[in-house]
């Protein structure tokens, strides 16, 4: 499922997909109080997974904020509502983490109009955007 995140997502322009190097990433958010890791399960086989990391906001230590790493559902999962209960379980753990707010992502793909869509009825606002730059153009 990873897998196909990462070649869904403009990073597999930037590096392949490692799946020990994944394992070893999910195995220490597991480990860690501060990063959270949630599965969707559909007849007892995953389905979708969320990621995220609970750290001091840069501008005030004194606040936390919960930041999303990753949040993928496969697409015949998607309108299940699988795709919403990993969202609810990660702003519930936000929330019971003491985080003062949550960032969430969207790919700049296909589907970036819906997602925007979706997280402004779910009372986000848009922050900023991301860029990328591969280090491929720079050669």
């Amino acid at each position: 499922m990873t897998a196909r995140f990462h070649a869904a997502s403009p990073i597999s322009d930037v590096a392949p997909f490692d799946l020990d190097g994944m394992a070893v990433t999910l195995k220490e958010m597991l480990s860690n109080p501060r990063a959270g890791v949630w599965l969707a399960l559909r007849n007892s086989q995953p389905v979708g997974v969320a990621g995220a990391l609970l750290y001091p906001l840069y501008f005030n230590p004194a606040y936390e904020v919960v930041q999303e790493l990753f949040w993928w559902l496969n697409p015949d999962a998607r309108g299940s509502g699988a795709g919403e209960k990993l969202f609810q379980t990660l702003q519930t753990w936000a929330k019971d983490s003491g985080a003062s707010a949550v960032f969430m992502i969207a790919l700049a793909d296909n589907r970036v109009g819906k997602m925007d869509s979706f997280y402004k009825r779910a009372g986000f606002q848009p922050m900023e955007r991301t860029y990328m730059k591969g280090t491929r153009s720079w050669q």
